[in-house]
């Protein structure tokens, strides 16, 4: 699943920014919010800290460390895409300490070292997440966090078999791996961090599911997955436009008359200190 902004080192980003898009990226950080915040909780993030959130997109991730960090705190939100950020300032007029800049996140001017790297589905877009994570860190003070949140979608099943749900998995992997996404980010964060000479983080794993009738939320997600990779799935000749509409439509009472478990990626979420 996408990152909620295009990370400044991205080659590719695959979904695009458009308005079905940012529909999709605030549906999503409403259903993954608990996980952030938890995983922002574990990882010590606090009162008075400054903070970078990389490939900050729409500003989810930032407004919620905003919160957080509280008038004593602050936090800057870095992405390429100048159109997300666009969406970022006007969502965060009038919170005093949240700020976002287009560019690369390893040069973004700071007076200090930050206190903590925060970042959302930004890693699996990276050529070389590592190098990425290994130039934020040196920005980071002795004792500051690093923490990342991102997904695997190596363990997308249903049970019993739905073929709907399992034709959307494969049509987002495909699509996903075709722009240039590592499908297995998240269980990929232990071997990223020592790459990064980072010690071995602290990690939790977190998977949202559905239960036959009871799977709206997890539906929602994967449609508008869809919608948004449309075009790169109709450019692979993957599907055309009536299979994904039918698809749409027949999703929802394909899995309540199953009904079946439903799941696509997992969240995982990592944190560790900076020696």
């Amino acid at each position: 699943m996408a990152t909620d902004g295009e990370s400044a080192l991205a080659a590719e980003y695959v979904f695009g920014h458009s308005e079905a898009e940012l529909h999709r990226l605030e549906f999503q950080a409403a259903l993954i919010e608990p996980i952030t915040r938890q995983l922002l909780a574990d990882a010590g993030v606090k009162e008075g800290m400054r903070v970078l959130d990389v490939g900050t997109g729409r500003g989810d991730v930032a407004l919620l460390v905003a919160e957080i960090v509280g008038r004593t705190g602050s936090v800057v939100g870095v992405d390429r895409a100048s159109a997300a950020i666009s969406v970022a300032r006007r969502r965060a007029a009038g919170v005093p300490n949240v700020s976002f800049e287009a560019g690369d996140p390893a040069e973004i001017a700071v007076s200090s070292p930050w206190d903590a790297v925060v970042g959302r589905y930004v890693l699996q877009f990276q050529s070389d997440a590592a190098e990425l994570l290994r130039s934020l860190t040196a920005r980071v003070r002795s004792g500051g966090i690093v923490a990342f949140h991102e997904i695997d979608w190596s363990g997308h099943r249903s049970v019993p078999p739905v073929p709907s749900w399992d034709r959307c998995c494969r049509l987002a992997t495909d699509a996903l791996r075709a722009g240039g996404a590592d499908l297995e980010a998240g269980s990929r964060l232990p071997s990223i961090f020592a790459a990064a000479d980072l010690p071995a983080p602290s990690i939790r794993m977190t998977t949202i599911v559905g239960a036959g009738s009871n799977s709206d939320d997890v539906i929602e997600r994967m449609t508008n997955l869809i919608r948004s990779l449309r075009p790169r799935i109709e450019q692979l000749g993957l599907a055309d436009a009536s299979q994904l509409d039918e698809l749409a439509m027949q999703l929802t009472a394909d899995v309540g008359a199953s009904a079946a478990f439903i799941m696509a990626g997992s969240e995982v979420a990592a944190w560790a200190c900076v020696a």
